[in-house]
């Protein structure tokens, strides 16, 4: 049997393992989403709701302004906007449609260097590398299983040079250190220690 999407569900101090098997991707390595027991979708799902969300991004890039001016010399939101709708379908893509699954650690790289250092339940980030015309500020943090197999934990628009500098790519970094903890604490170090622990 083969998984498509796996969630887990936060809890203030611990997470809690559900899972949902998408059986109509049988050529697919396994892909995981993290849930928030107050959401109805996985944080991946969500992620890409709200950066196709016009509304959404326009609050978020008003309220980031100053970042948005500092590190990415953009000062109309309307470009911000348009630039977060392409990069969100490129990123999607790249995510979520075959055959770009097939090679996840293409896209995803270590968070910082001691990542870099380790072998398992290793924090990642992904986001368009080829990104024309600037960087990409969108990031979907996760937990590297194995080659070609994460947990999604969350992500964030990132507008700063660290996750610690502003309050919604913190909160974010907690939720990947919270879902490493508890994975490592359950004896997960694996796609099959991780399916041991959910069945």
């Amino acid at each position: 049997m083969h998984f498509k999407i796996i969630f887990c569900n936060f809890a203030i101090d611990k997470v809690f393992i559900i899972y949902e098997v998408c059986k109509d991707y049988t050529w697919i390595r396994p892909f995981m989403g993290v849930k928030s027991q107050d959401q109805e979708v996985d944080e991946l799902t969500l992620l890409f709701r709200k950066w196709n969300n016009a509304e959404y991004l326009l609050n978020f890039f008003m309220e980031n302004f100053e970042d948005l001016k500092a590190f990415f010399k953009i000062e109309r939101l309307d470009h911000a906007i348009e630039d977060t709708f392409e990069d969100a379908e490129v990123l999607e893509e790249l995510v979520l449609d075959f055959p770009y699954t097939e090679h996840l650690d293409e896209l995803f790289k270590p968070l910082d260097i001691t990542d870099a250092g380790m072998s398992e339940l290793t924090r990642e980030k992904a986001r368009n590398w080829n990104r024309e015309r600037h960087a990409s500020w969108l990031r979907i943090y996760a937990i590297r299983l194995e080659p070609d197999v994460y947990v999604v934990t969350g992500g964030a628009i990132k507008l700063s040079r660290t996750m610690q500098e502003r309050k919604h790519t913190a909160i974010e970094l907690d939720k990947l250190n919270r879902c490493k903890a508890y994975l490592k604490a359950n004896g997960v170090f694996d796609q099959g220690s991780f399916v041991e622990l959910i069945n």
